[in-house]
């Protein structure tokens, strides 16, 4: 016997727990997500729900590649584009204390430059699926 209506029953049945979503964003797969954005410096921009339509986990630290004997060495400015590309960062972001994570956006399944901060517990749907605590 169920307490639940017929109509809630199939809700139910389509929503991910938030431990399941954690889980497959560490495995590093690709993924969908509709997440509410959160900014304490921009108040007006918090609040707006941001689509991802593909998007990956970004781990650790990229390495910057070293110039062979002979090659002149980069410019400041062509340094922090090989560390941008690279995805080398230049501060400790504190992903951990903020409870955040950064996603490589990707187009068709090829990943762009683009690099997007979320916030895990703000994500409202995974994949097609609405997200529960």
């Amino acid at each position: 016997m169920s307490f639940l209506a017929p109509e809630n029953a199939l809700l139910f049945a389509e929503m991910i727990t938030m431990a399941e979503v954690i889980e497959r964003i560490h495995a590093g797969e690709i993924f969908s997500c509709k997440v509410v954005r959160y900014d304490r410096r921009r108040k007006e921009r918090t609040g707006e729900l941001i689509v991802i339509e593909q998007c990956k986990l970004v781990w650790g630290k990229g390495m910057v590649k070293k110039p062979v004997h002979g090659e002149r060495q980069p410019t400041p400015l062509e340094l922090s584009l090989m560390q941008a590309q690279a995805g080398v960062l230049k501060r400790n972001p504190h992903h951990s204390e903020h409870y955040t994570r950064n996603v490589r956006i990707y187009l068709d399944g090829n990943p762009t430059e683009i690099i997007k901060k979320i916030h895990p517990p703000l994500i409202v749907e995974f994949n097609g699926q609405i997200t529960m605590v």
